[in-house]
């Protein structure tokens, strides 16, 4: 699934595509795709603007006129396509081989603009979804989300009292937790608890309060890093312009597994915390 940079890489670059586009028509071949039914999505969305491309954690915003708001969740092989009247298609999201003419089997939702560009929601697994909703709705959908570790709301005092909530949870599921920290994910989890020293599997009781200081700054370190390099390749990102992400050669833990550590060059290690996958060096990590 993609995480908080692939996310924010996807929202910038759609952002030069797709603002001012306006809407003529939406098609929706799989309806539990689209919320809330696929009918009010041809009906309402027909002549509105795109006015700007916007996230919120993992979700991709577009905002329209009249406080409504047109919200994707990639999940995990969810994609976006966006082919232009004339130049170069686009695509973020999942890497769908062997794509081929669209729209295809994997193509549920259709966006046509006056332009004549086509936006097409491709989804392998269909577990992503659109939905058109009002600015309560919107609020629906993150209420329940945490502080952005990118936004002026992520400071130290909110970052404690979200880590010591659950003293006896490790450190990478309060990583994990989008209801305490928003975005984050496993890669970068892992990645942020190498930055700061710290295993992944220590419980918050343990971390003394100036190493948690340390993780608190390492966290964003992380993900502008990250931000800077477009995002990482897995199995499962591409960019919108349809490249690769080039974070993979600087993570230091994540899918090292028995490679030597970029530190001590003591072979890392993978375990499982919370039903994820997570690596750590076993020499530099306490």
């Amino acid at each position: 699934m993609p995480e908080l940079p692939e996310v924010e890489t996807i929202r910038r670059e759609l952002q030069r595509r797709l603002l001012v586009q306006t809407l003529r028509a939406v098609e929706v071949r799989v309806p539990k795709m689209a919320h809330p039914s696929a009918a009010a999505l041809r009906r309402e969305l027909a002549g509105k603007k795109i006015l700007a491309v916007k996230r919120r954690a993992k979700m991709l915003v577009c905002e329209l006129p009249g406080q409504r708001y047109l919200v994707f969740h990639l999940k995990m092989t969810g994609q976006l396509v966006f082919v232009p009247r004339s130049g170069r298609t686009v695509s973020g999201g999942h890497p769908i081989p062997n794509l081929g003419v669209l729209p295809n089997i994997f193509t549920h939702v259709i966006f046509r603009f006056r332009s004549g560009g086509t936006l097409y929601f491709n989804d392998q697994r269909k577990f992503g979804w659109v939905k058109l909703v009002d600015a309560d709705g919107l609020h629906e959908l993150t209420a329940h989300l945490g502080m952005e570790p990118l936004s002026g709301a992520y400071t130290w005092e909110a970052f404690a009292r979200a880590a010591h909530r659950y003293p006896n949870r490790t450190i990478k599921q309060v990583l994990m937790d989008a209801e305490r920290i928003a975005g984050v994910g496993n890669i970068y989890a892992d990645e942020s608890c190498f930055c700061a020293r710290l295993r992944p599997t220590r419980r918050v009781r343990t971390i003394r309060e100036n190493d948690l200081r340390i993780l608190y700054r390492c966290i964003p370190r992380v993900l502008q890093l990250a931000l800077r390099h477009k995002g990482t390749t897995r199995d499962t990102y591409r960019r919108v312009n349809g490249q690769s992400g080039y974070m993979a050669p600087f993570l230091n833990v994540y899918g090292r597994k028995g490679k030597p550590c970029r530190r001590c060059k003591t072979p890392i290690v993978k375990t499982v915390v919370g039903q994820r996958g997570t690596h750590y060096c076993p020499c530099c990590q306490k």
